[in-house]
């Protein structure tokens, strides 16, 4: 949304309903297959001309942003030296999703900023070449710069539309601790065999089944928590599916109806009232 100079927005979460990690490509690093989904938990943007850049960030989760690596600040940076821009901006962000939760937080803001940016400037840079700069911010930029639920591969630069999921409802789970994606994917043992996997809407519930992360093992070694939540999860009532999302340490149960979702967390807050908890929907 456009008011005088100033452009606003929101920042959707991502989880990944599955992950795949294989042998790393000649720039070191992984290629990955996952399908990523966006959800009705985000973050607030808000973007306006100013006469030096500077960035106020206010929420629930603002405590857990480290000064010295501010995705929004590098984007903004990657950005005006493309263009060779020479305008400042103040960046409100609104940090509702949890930090180092595998939930693609940081790279959401960094796709809506990049978008904003974008548009205030008039959309000068092409949609190409928006995503060109959104790899270079990140791997998982270009999927939230996508927006919408996405097979990606590769090291996140190939982006494949996904079909049609049905109705699903996500308890998430996070135990207010962070956790490094470089930290596990520095003890993760490579695969070599190379698995494609898709499905259809009227497949879904048996093929969700099948899918894992293969980081999950992995991150259960830095947060044992990870293990207890998703234990938590496969024993509930009309949970029948759970699993860790992106590197962690979020997991999620998927439900068919949200008030079965409400209920579990309704229980959830009673046993493990420190940990941090939601229901979400996935945008379709």
């Amino acid at each position: 949304m456009l008011k005088g100079k100033t452009f606003k927005c929101k920042a959707y979460a991502k989880v990944n309903l599955f992950l795949n990690v294989f042998n790393k490509s000649k720039n070191n690093l992984h290629n990955l297959r996952s399908l990523v989904c966006f959800i009705d938990l985000y973050d607030e943007i808000r973007i306006s001309e100013s006469k030096k850049f500077s960035i106020e960030i206010k929420g629930p989760f603002k405590s857990f942003l480290k000064k010295n690596e501010n995705i929004i600040e590098k984007t903004f940076i990657i950005f005006s030296e493309f263009l060779n821009l020479r305008t400042n901006y103040k960046i409100f962000l609104n940090k509702r999703i949890p930090v180092a939760a595998g939930l693609g937080g940081g790279s959401s803001d960094a796709a809506a900023v990049l978008q904003g940016l974008n548009f205030l400037n008039k959309k000068k840079i092409k949609e190409k070449d928006l995503f060109k700069l959104a790899m270079e911010i990140g791997s998982d930029v270009p999927a939230c710069l996508y927006n919408k639920n996405v097979f990606f591969s590769g090291y996140g630069q190939i982006l494949k539309k996904a079909p049609k999921i049905p109705k699903i409802s996500l308890l998430l789970i996070n135990p207010r601790k962070e956790l490094s994606t470089k930290k596990v994917f520095n003890i993760y043992k490579e695969k070599k065999s190379i698995k494609n996997s898709s499905y259809t809407y009227k497949n879904f519930f048996s093929w969700i089944l099948e899918q894992n992360n293969d980081l999950q093992i992995y991150a259960e070694k830095f947060v044992p928590e990870i293990k207890e939540m998703t234990k938590f999860l496969n024993l509930s009532e009309n949970c029948f599916f759970s699993k860790m999302s992106g590197s962690g340490p979020t997991v999620f149960g998927l439900f068919k109806k949200k008030i079965d979702a409400k209920k579990i967390n309704i229980l959830l807050k009673k046993k493990h009232p420190k940990w941090w908890s939601g229901v979400y929907s996935i945008k379709t």
